[in-house]
């Protein structure tokens, strides 16, 4: 593979504050626009820029905002992961290659994405790809487990459980998410959705298709108990949130039901739902990403981007922070 000539330098955190601290102004979603990583509340308000200095592929944000994971834009499908203390200003490298694949073909290098912290802070977990430059790139060539490294000891441990989904090997994984008590995390691949433990020792397949229509997309943990996910359709247009697009789906009972405690949605945005809280969503589009709460839209078009000649669009990375508010979980999901 061709080495990017992308350098990434160290970066520098500039804060802007509201002159009030207000309820209101708590950032519900962070987002990228050129080199700055915002932070917003609900009305629009930015209540906090991060200057970066460079483009990102992606990035994750500590809950308490002391730490950033940023990963470098080494290759169309992620690259290397830098940690930066947001009070200090230190920054280090995080991953060097070869976590997990041991024997890459010529051409391949091994890259990481999708990324996020635990609610304490003190681990992130983040998606292992296997990345061919080229257009030959597809969902068996990124598949890939999941690792977790530990801030204090600075350890990367690869999550067994998501090595060999079904007997079938390394699927195409992606979005993790955290339980809000740190014990599981819930992810996403072609196959469906799972939860593992925080150490990778065992795996559930969440099964929350039906048969007539088997997609489905987890977008959000709804306390320890519930898990928040998108029903895809075979007919798009039939579409319904309010029937049965967006759905809660009860870890104990294994039985979902239509739930609308999230900002209001357009249909044709539902299939791109990626997270969600009661607060905010995050959709993707093969035209960008839009950005959506009870009091604003935001939407941004795709970027280019070109490495040593090889030209990629991609959305720009943007969260949900904050989570659930203890008043939206259902007593059924605390």
């Amino acid at each position: 593979m061709r080495v990017s000539n992308l350098v990434v330098v160290a970066l520098v955190a500039v804060f802007v504050f509201p002159a009030i601290a207000q309820t209101s102004n708590e950032p519900v979603v962070a987002f990228v626009t050129g080199t700055t990583l915002n932070l917003a509340a609900s009305s629009g308000i930015v209540t906090q820029r991060i200057e970066l200095k460079h483009p990102v592929y992606d990035f994750a944000l500590s809950l308490d905002r002391k730490l950033l994971i940023t990963v470098s834009p080494d290759t169309p499908h992620g690259g290397n992961l830098y940690l930066l203390n947001m009070q200090t200003h230190a920054q280090t490298k995080l991953t060097n290659g070869h976590l997990y694949f041991k024997n890459l073909n010529k051409g391949e290098t091994e890259v990481y994405a999708d990324l996020q912290f635990s609610p304490d802070g003190k681990s992130v977990v983040f998606g292992v790809h296997g990345n061919v430059n080229n257009d030959g790139n597809d969902a068996e060539e990124n598949s890939g487990p999941f690792a977790v490294y530990e801030i204090a000891s600075h350890e990367t441990r690869v999550l067994k459980s998501t090595t060999n989904i079904d007997g079938q090997g390394e699927c195409s994984e992606w979005n993790p998410m955290w339980s809000p008590d740190g014990k599981w995390i819930l992810f996403n691949c072609e196959d469906g959705a799972f939860i593992t433990d925080a150490r990778g020792t065992t795996l559930r397949d969440l099964k929350m298709g039906t048969d007539s229509e088997a997609g489905t997309s987890a977008v959000s943990w709804v306390g320890n108990g519930c898990v928040l996910y998108m029903q895809s359709h075979r007919d798009a247009s039939s579409l319904n949130q309010e029937r049965d697009g967006i759905r809660l789906f009860n870890l104990r009972t294994s039985e979902s039901r239509i739930f609308t405690v999230i900002p209001i949605l357009p249909k044709e945005s539902l299939a791109g739902l990626r997270e969600s809280s009661d607060e905010a969503s995050i959709m993707q589009s093969s035209s960008g990403v839009a950005i959506e709460t009870r009091e604003k839209v935001w939407t941004f078009p795709e970027i280019e981007q070109v490495f040593d000649g090889y030209h990629s669009r991609k959305a720009p990375a943007a969260h949900v922070i904050g989570g659930w508010q203890p008043s939206s979980i259902p007593p059924e999901c605390k």
